[in-house]
């Protein structure tokens, strides 16, 4: 998933817990990486125009994008595949060639993202059909939803409490080990070193996107992960970050998308509460999360 994760445990067991943990997170890597051509993601993406038959997770995976698609009126869109290759992001983030490499692809901006109407997901036969033509970038909603589902799987088998940080989007569960609950901090996007807003969450989930850390130069552009689905061009927006507050990471992901795109913290529907920041510096935030600002 290109991050790092860290899993917290609460509980007589969480040591052997977090391993397994660790070891779920890694099977959801290789079942869900749009950069293996084996994982069930690379098999769907290959096999446009027939149905595939995959994991319960992988069934999970796609209906909550379709959902988060509808749900933000396509402002979240995981068929942005092809634009993220046209705009260079077609390895590992960490295999990016550098600014200087005669290897970047030129940027394209006739690609806008076709939309999830045409996929077709059916439970009862594990199978999901995506449309020809289309291919589906789980970036935007699979660290969330990792999240949400070893955390659940964590407290499942015994534990007390547990957080999984996967890049940012966690999920806390249960009984931490402080009188406080699950203390959680979300940097300043201008300056790691600062915080923006710290919180004590009981049960939940936050999210953050940027658009500054991960960044690469493609034709001679600066260029960054988070593409409009309407241009196929990374998106210009009067925001750089967005984090969101909701019930379930995966929502939370989703939702700093639409957050950013819309430029607007209105983009997250209540009860979720959202802290964004501007290009310039300003602290846009919600209700909710006034009091958690650093």
């Amino acid at each position: 998933m290109g991050s790092t994760a860290h899993l917290l445990v609460h509980g007589p067991a969480a040591d052997e817990q977090v391993e397994s943990g660790r070891e779920r997170i890694s099977e959801l890597e290789r079942r869900w990486s749009r950069f293996r051509e084996d994982s069930e993601i690379g098999r769907l993406n290959a096999a446009a125009g027939t149905p595939v038959t995959v994991s319960a997770d992988t069934l999970v995976l796609v209906a909550r994008a379709v959902t988060g698609w509808r749900r933000t009126g396509g402002l979240f869109d995981p068929t942005v595949h092809a634009a993220m290759l046209a705009n260079g992001y077609d390895r590992d983030f960490a295999l990016l060639p550098s600014r200087n490499s005669p290897s970047h692809r030129p940027v394209r901006n006739d690609l806008p993202a076709p939309g999830c109407a045409g996929i077709a997901v059916d439970l009862t036969s594990s199978r999901v059909l995506l449309p020809a033509g289309t291919a589906i970038d789980p970036g935007g909603i699979g660290k969330g939803l990792a999240a949400d589902l070893v955390s659940a799987e964590l407290r499942r088998d015994g534990a007390a409490g547990a957080l999984v940080n996967i890049g940012g989007d966690l999920r806390a569960r249960g009984q931490a080990s402080g009188d406080e609950g699950w203390v959680i901090s979300a940097a300043d996007p201008f300056s790691e070193e600062t915080e923006l807003l710290r919180i004590a969450l009981g049960e939940g989930a936050v999210a953050t996107s940027t658009t500054l850390h991960r960044r690469w130069t493609s034709a001679g552009q600066q260029v960054h992960h988070v593409i409009d689905p309407r241009s196929g061009r990374p998106a210009v927006t009067a925001l750089v970050s967005a984090t969101v507050v909701a019930r379930s990471a995966w929502w939370a992901e989703v939702l700093t998308k639409a957050v950013l795109l819309a430029g607007a913290t209105s983009a997250a529907p209540s009860p979720a509460e959202v802290a964004a920041v501007s290009a310039d510096g300003r602290r846009l935030v919600t209700a909710g999360l006034r009091r958690a600002l650093r």
